[in-house]
């Protein structure tokens, strides 16, 4: 999927009376007037591709952790509403474009809106650790994800620890709604641990539970990185890739150079440093003729280099 959506934001004004609107949360005398809801569309360029299959909408709190996605199909409009943008403040939303292989377009230009208008809710006098904490380790990476039982949802502290920097250090402090911690394995540690807790203002739960009460961190031992089984002779002359382009999205990005090489050339190999680590970490090693390598996961961090 070569081309990517325009996207363009229209607002819509709905004017109702409070009792209407908020059924069972006032008294009939308590509706001295109406109370003004704002929703908003976003619209898109239909994209030309003969194999389009549909387009998704990213929305967020962030501009770069839009991480509420909806599929809508070959639709070229939505309510900001169908998002879960119900939340007084400033959003952000995005569109790609898909292919039926499963190609997805580079996001669009993200727009920033407002939602004003709906009531400010009660907030809990505490609140609860994460639920359902878990996590996933494999070559990639590792991610951290929990659930949010909190009404309304809560902003979540990660922090981590290595055998290379044993003390404690965030890694990321997400915004409400943003279930999730995703990063790169850490380059030569061997051991490393994550705790999520629940955060709002000077309020803070428990670290969320591992294997129960009493065990609050996730540790695992990093997957062995990739290495090049060949060693590489002395007089061989290898040339660097050529035209290398980068392509981001949501869920992670591409990274591709040249022209497909014969299956006699060279392997290549991905290197990334990160602002939690500054040390380059192998994510792949990619066999003779390769030219691409996709990474389908966001990486939780404040810069990243490749």
């Amino acid at each position: 999927m070569k081309t990517g959506p325009i996207l363009t934001l229209r607002y819509i004004l709905t004017v109702c009376g409070l009792l209407a609107c908020c059924a069972g949360f006032v008294d009939q005398a308590d509706a001295a007037g109406p109370i003004a809801y704002r929703d908003c569309a976003l619209a898109w360029n239909a994209n030309p591709e003969s194999d389009l299959a549909g387009y998704r909408v990213y929305m967020g709190r962030n501009p770069n952790q839009l991480t509420r996605m909806r599929d809508v199909g070959l639709r070229t409009a939505f309510r900001c509403s169908e998002g879960d943008a119900a939340e007084n403040g400033q959003w952000f939303g995005t569109v790609t474009a898909y292919d039926h292989s499963g190609n997805e377009s580079a996001p669009a230009q993200a727009v920033p809106f407002e939602i004003v208008g709906w009531p400010d809710p009660v907030l809990q006098a505490e609140i609860h650790e994460p639920s359902s904490s878990r996590l996933v380790n494999t070559t990639l990476g590792a991610i951290l994800v929990w659930n949010d039982s909190n009404v309304p949802s809560v902003s979540h502290r990660v922090e981590i620890s290595s055998s290379l920097v044993p003390a404690w250090t965030t890694a990321v402090v997400h915004p409400p709604g943003v279930p999730m911690f995703s990063y790169f394995q850490l380059a030569g540690a061997e051991w490393v641990c994550y705790r999520v807790r629940a955060e709002r203002g000077a309020l803070v739960s428990e670290w969320g539970q591992a294997s129960g009460p009493a065990d609050r961190q996730f540790c695992v031992r990093p997957s062995p990185l990739p290495s090049i089984d060949q060693p590489i002779l002395a007089p061989t002359i290898l040339y660097e890739p050529e035209s290398v382009r980068l392509t981001t999205s949501p869920r992670g990005f591409t990274v591709s150079w040249g022209q497909p090489g014969a299956a006699t050339g060279p392997s290549y190999r991905i290197e990334v440093s990160g602002a939690l680590d500054f040390r380059w970490t192998t994510l792949a090693v990619l066999p003779p003729g390769t030219n691409e390598f996709r990474y389908y996961r966001a990486i939780d961090a404040e810069w990243v280099c490749l």
